[in-house]
Protein backbone atom coordinates (compact mmCIF):
# COMPACT_ATOMS: atom_id res chain seq x y z
CA UNK A 1 0.00 0.00 0.00
CA UNK A 2 2.77 2.51 0.73
CA UNK A 3 4.35 1.81 -2.30
CA UNK A 4 1.08 2.28 -4.85
CA UNK A 5 0.41 5.96 -2.40
CA UNK A 6 3.96 6.88 -3.34
CA UNK A 7 3.57 6.33 -6.96
CA UNK A 8 0.62 7.90 -6.55
CA UNK A 9 2.07 11.15 -5.00
CA UNK A 10 5.18 10.96 -7.61
CA UNK A 11 2.46 11.10 -10.72
CA UNK A 12 0.04 13.88 -9.26
CA UNK A 13 4.12 15.82 -8.54
CA UNK A 14 4.95 14.75 -12.58
CA UNK A 15 1.37 16.18 -13.89
CA UNK A 16 1.31 19.45 -12.32
CA UNK A 17 4.86 19.72 -13.25
CA UNK A 18 4.33 18.69 -16.86
CA UNK A 19 1.56 20.56 -16.89
CA UNK A 20 3.16 23.69 -15.48
CA UNK A 21 6.18 23.32 -17.81
CA UNK A 22 3.80 23.30 -20.97
CA UNK A 23 2.17 26.05 -20.40
CA UNK A 24 5.26 28.24 -19.84
CA UNK A 25 6.21 27.00 -23.17
CA UNK A 26 3.06 27.51 -24.29
CA UNK A 27 2.91 31.22 -22.68
CA UNK A 28 6.38 31.87 -24.36
CA UNK A 29 5.41 31.27 -27.76
CA UNK A 30 2.46 32.87 -27.74
CA UNK A 31 4.32 36.33 -26.98
CA UNK A 32 6.42 35.87 -29.81
CA UNK A 33 4.53 36.77 -32.79
CA UNK A 34 5.17 35.84 -36.69
CA UNK A 35 4.95 38.18 -39.57
CA UNK A 36 1.76 40.04 -40.71
CA UNK A 37 1.42 40.84 -44.38
CA UNK A 38 -0.87 43.69 -43.01
CA UNK A 39 1.05 45.82 -41.22
CA UNK A 40 4.10 47.81 -42.46
CA UNK A 41 7.75 46.37 -42.78
CA UNK A 42 9.56 48.87 -40.61
CA UNK A 43 7.62 51.42 -37.79
CA UNK A 44 9.46 53.65 -36.11
CA UNK A 45 7.98 56.69 -33.16
CA UNK A 46 9.48 58.68 -31.03
CA UNK A 47 8.88 57.10 -27.39
CA UNK A 48 7.57 59.08 -24.55
CA UNK A 49 8.72 58.68 -21.06
CA UNK A 50 5.55 57.66 -19.75
CA UNK A 51 5.44 54.60 -21.92
CA UNK A 52 9.61 53.73 -20.05
CA UNK A 53 7.65 53.90 -17.05
CA UNK A 54 7.05 49.73 -16.66
CA UNK A 55 11.39 49.74 -16.76
CA UNK A 56 11.48 51.39 -13.36
CA UNK A 57 10.47 54.23 -11.46
CA UNK A 58 14.02 56.13 -11.06
CA UNK A 59 17.32 55.79 -13.19
CA UNK A 60 18.61 53.41 -10.80
CA UNK A 61 17.00 50.63 -12.49
CA UNK A 62 15.30 52.27 -15.50
CA UNK A 63 17.90 52.61 -17.79
CA UNK A 64 15.78 55.21 -20.40
CA UNK A 65 15.21 57.29 -17.21
CA UNK A 66 18.28 60.44 -17.57
CA UNK A 67 20.82 60.19 -14.41
CA UNK A 68 19.77 62.92 -11.89
CA UNK A 69 22.32 64.21 -9.97
CA UNK A 70 22.10 65.27 -6.62
CA UNK A 71 22.92 69.14 -6.63
CA UNK A 72 23.58 68.72 -10.28
CA UNK A 73 20.47 67.72 -11.59
CA UNK A 74 19.69 65.97 -15.09
CA UNK A 75 23.22 66.03 -17.29
CA UNK A 76 22.15 64.18 -20.07
CA UNK A 77 19.21 64.15 -21.93
CA UNK A 78 17.82 61.56 -23.92
CA UNK A 79 15.54 60.99 -27.01
CA UNK A 80 14.30 57.43 -27.65
CA UNK A 81 13.07 56.13 -31.41
CA UNK A 82 10.93 52.70 -31.40
CA UNK A 83 12.12 50.34 -34.25
CA UNK A 84 9.21 48.09 -35.08
CA UNK A 85 10.43 45.19 -37.62
CA UNK A 86 7.79 43.11 -39.35
CA UNK A 87 10.04 40.55 -41.00
CA UNK A 88 8.78 38.00 -43.55
CA UNK A 89 12.31 36.00 -43.74
CA UNK A 90 15.58 36.06 -41.97
CA UNK A 91 16.82 39.82 -42.79
CA UNK A 92 20.19 42.00 -42.78
CA UNK A 93 19.52 45.34 -41.31
CA UNK A 94 21.16 48.83 -41.25
CA UNK A 95 20.68 51.75 -39.26
CA UNK A 96 21.72 55.10 -39.85
CA UNK A 97 21.07 57.75 -37.33
CA UNK A 98 21.85 61.38 -37.00
CA UNK A 99 20.94 64.26 -35.30
CA UNK A 100 21.39 68.29 -35.87
CA UNK A 101 21.71 70.63 -33.09
CA UNK A 102 22.07 74.30 -33.42
CA UNK A 103 26.08 73.48 -32.56
CA UNK A 104 27.44 70.71 -33.42
CA UNK A 105 29.37 70.12 -30.55
CA UNK A 106 25.71 69.66 -28.79
CA UNK A 107 24.13 67.22 -31.66
CA UNK A 108 22.89 64.22 -29.06
CA UNK A 109 24.54 61.28 -30.40
CA UNK A 110 23.15 57.43 -31.33
CA UNK A 111 24.03 54.65 -29.16
CA UNK A 112 23.72 51.07 -29.67
CA UNK A 113 23.36 48.28 -26.81
CA UNK A 114 27.07 48.10 -26.14
CA UNK A 115 27.28 52.10 -25.63
CA UNK A 116 24.45 52.04 -24.25
CA UNK A 117 25.64 49.97 -21.31
CA UNK A 118 28.75 51.24 -21.43
CA UNK A 119 27.38 54.77 -20.87
CA UNK A 120 25.59 53.45 -17.81
CA UNK A 121 28.79 51.88 -16.44
CA UNK A 122 30.81 55.19 -16.31
CA UNK A 123 27.69 56.76 -15.12
CA UNK A 124 26.95 54.46 -12.20
CA UNK A 125 30.99 53.73 -11.42
CA UNK A 126 30.22 50.32 -12.44
CA UNK A 127 27.29 48.85 -10.92
CA UNK A 128 26.98 51.64 -8.00
CA UNK A 129 25.98 50.37 -4.64
CA UNK A 130 23.15 48.08 -5.59
CA UNK A 131 24.05 45.06 -7.86
CA UNK A 132 20.93 43.47 -8.46
CA UNK A 133 19.51 47.29 -9.88
CA UNK A 134 22.73 47.26 -11.75
CA UNK A 135 21.66 43.79 -13.32
CA UNK A 136 18.59 44.76 -13.95
CA UNK A 137 18.97 48.00 -15.71
CA UNK A 138 21.88 46.16 -18.00
CA UNK A 139 19.27 43.01 -18.27
CA UNK A 140 16.56 45.77 -19.55
CA UNK A 141 19.21 46.99 -22.45
CA UNK A 142 20.35 43.87 -23.57
CA UNK A 143 16.95 42.90 -24.12
CA UNK A 144 15.47 46.16 -25.49
CA UNK A 145 17.88 47.68 -27.17
CA UNK A 146 19.49 47.61 -31.07
CA UNK A 147 22.16 45.63 -30.94
CA UNK A 148 24.18 47.41 -33.21
CA UNK A 149 23.64 49.26 -36.30
CA UNK A 150 24.36 46.58 -38.59
CA UNK A 151 22.69 42.93 -37.21
CA UNK A 152 20.58 40.17 -38.84
CA UNK A 153 16.87 39.72 -37.17
CA UNK A 154 14.82 36.61 -37.50
CA UNK A 155 11.25 36.36 -39.34
CA UNK A 156 8.50 37.63 -37.64
CA UNK A 157 7.90 41.02 -35.36
CA UNK A 158 10.78 42.52 -33.17
CA UNK A 159 10.73 45.97 -31.94
CA UNK A 160 14.00 47.84 -30.57
CA UNK A 161 15.10 51.08 -29.09
CA UNK A 162 17.52 53.06 -30.18
CA UNK A 163 18.80 55.73 -27.33
CA UNK A 164 20.25 59.23 -28.57
CA UNK A 165 22.31 60.69 -25.57
CA UNK A 166 23.29 64.39 -25.41
CA UNK A 167 24.80 66.65 -22.64
CA UNK A 168 22.32 69.53 -21.25
CA UNK A 169 21.50 72.15 -21.86
CA UNK A 170 20.98 71.23 -25.74
CA UNK A 171 19.81 74.73 -27.72
CA UNK A 172 17.04 74.46 -30.16
CA UNK A 173 16.13 73.47 -32.91
CA UNK A 174 17.10 69.89 -32.67
CA UNK A 175 16.31 67.65 -35.25
CA UNK A 176 16.58 63.51 -35.67
CA UNK A 177 16.85 61.86 -38.54
CA UNK A 178 16.68 57.50 -38.51
CA UNK A 179 16.78 55.67 -41.46
CA UNK A 180 16.20 52.07 -41.64
CA UNK A 181 17.65 50.14 -44.80
CA UNK A 182 16.74 46.60 -44.96
CA UNK A 183 19.08 44.10 -47.35
CA UNK A 184 16.08 44.43 -50.42
CA UNK A 185 17.08 47.89 -50.26
CA UNK A 186 13.76 48.95 -48.96
CA UNK A 187 14.24 52.07 -46.85
CA UNK A 188 11.92 53.72 -44.12
CA UNK A 189 12.97 57.26 -42.71
CA UNK A 190 11.80 58.62 -39.26
CA UNK A 191 12.71 62.13 -38.84
CA UNK A 192 11.31 65.05 -35.90
CA UNK A 193 12.12 68.63 -34.98
CA UNK A 194 12.16 69.76 -31.59
CA UNK A 195 11.71 73.38 -31.02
Amino acid sequence: MMRSTRQVERLVLFVVLGGTLFGLLLGSCATTQGYDAGIPNVSMSHVQGSDLSKYGASFVENPFKEPNIIFAGKLYEFYIVKISLNLEEKTQIRIEADSKASSAADAPVPYNQAEFIHFWDIVSNQGGPNPAQYERRKRTIEDTVIPDFEFTENPGQHSYFLVFIGKRPIKRPLSYDVRVVLENGESFLFSETLE
